[in-house]
């Protein structure tokens, strides 16, 4: 059917991995994808202003909402596995003392949702894809966490709030629509955000950062005006200077030599992602578990090094089909950035505080 197509490009064993570039088949159009070419000369870095190097973590937690766009029923067993999932990170970050960002998709913080009309959320908007089937809540089970785990998930939230290491819950839509597609008007995007910012006043929480489904951006516009203060962004690759293309990105695998950081966008922030975690990745299964975690953790001490920016971000799902290779290379990567912080060479920030120290830093 069209919405099997609607990502080009390399998916994860799940629902596929959200790329930095995201293609509708309707429009053919790149979105999501500023462009940025890398500021740095020979020697010199396109650093964090004097912030000093900073360390973010931020998580995508979508379960079965992440494969909706695909428009059709889906297996939702692998999904059960992410509880086990946010339970390790969760333990992980508490020993170690580090704090993330959660984006949490809104309708995971229902413990049951249902209605005997049309929709099961007729008061929301949806949007309306040319290449999707039918209506984006069409899969929407109406049932409760307990017959429909991967779809509600307030027990999920309780736990990141939980943490004896304070972490942020952060938005990732309500129900993981593509706002940057062409075809999600603005009063849909609007739709949506309202509905996610309710669940959330609803339990208690303030919404400030946004992470865009599929890291699709567009109507940045309805975040600000909704009183966010930052949102993620994908970055290009730092390619060395005066190099671009495929020659850039192989040194950069290399020896990376630069980082983005973040920029202003009004009043709001946004903050480049640098590294996707994925233990299942072709690079991850090709060098094996010691040395793929030795390469994150040099990402990290080059940042340490420059005094820029290591974003670390993933989806839980990316971590659960080899959780123990993810295990080993967070613990190892935790305990490096807790040495490294101890130390005085490193901060630990959410996106919110980093946007917040970035705003001090560099005014509008």
């Amino acid at each position: 059917m069209a919405g099997q197509n609607f990502m080009k490009g390399r998916r994860s064993r799940a629902h596929g991995a959200d790329n930095e570039e995201v293609r509708s088949p309707a429009h053919a159009v790149t979105l999501a994808r500023p462009h940025f070419t890398s500021l740095c000369v020979a020697g010199t870095l396109h650093g964090m202003t004097g912030m000093g190097a900073q360390f973010v973590v931020s998580i995508d937690l979508e379960m079965s909402w992440g494969a909706v766009h695909h428009g059709k029923p889906h297996d939702d067993r692998p999904y059960l596995r992410e509880r086990e999932v946010v339970e390790d990170v969760l333990g992980l970050m508490a020993n170690h003392g580090i704090s993330a960002t959660w984006a949490v998709v809104g309708h995971l913080f229902l413990a049951s949702c249902g209605g005997e009309g049309i929709s099961p959320h007729p008061e929301i908007e949806p949007p309306r894809y040319g290449w999707l089937d039918g209506d984006w809540y069409d899969l929407d089970p109406r049932g409760t966490v307990a017959d429909n785990p991967t779809w509600y998930g307030p027990d999920l939230v309780a736990a990141i709030r939980q943490c004896s290491t304070p972490q942020e819950i952060g938005s990732h839509s309500f129900a993981h629509i593509i706002a940057g597609d062409p075809e999600c008007s603005r009063e849909a995007f609007a739709a949506d955000v309202a509905a996610a910012q309710a669940v959330a006043t609803a339990a208690g929480l303030d919404l400030k950062s946004f992470v865009y489904p599929r890291n699709s951006i567009g109507h940045v516009d309805v975040l600000e005006d909704a009183g966010f203060t930052n949102y993620r962004r994908s970055a290009s690759p730092p390619f060395r200077a005066g190099l671009s293309g495929l020659p850039g990105r192989i040194l950069h695998k290399v020896r990376p030599r630069a980082a983005p950081s973040p920029s202003r966008h009004g009043s709001m922030v946004s903050i480049p992602h640098t590294y996707l975690f994925d233990p299942d990745s072709k690079n991850a299964r090709r060098l094996g578990d010691a040395a793929w975690s030795r390469l994150v953790q040099s990402r990290l001490l080059h940042a340490i090094r420059n005094e820029s920016l290591f974003h670390l971000w993933f989806h839980t799902h990316n971590l659960a089909t080899n959780q123990d290779r993810a295990h080993r290379a967070m613990d190892e990567l935790f305990g490096l950035a807790r040495r490294e912080i101890d130390a005085g060479r490193l901060r630990n920030s959410t996106m919110e505080e980093l946007a917040e120290q970035w705003k001090a830093q560099v005014p509008a």
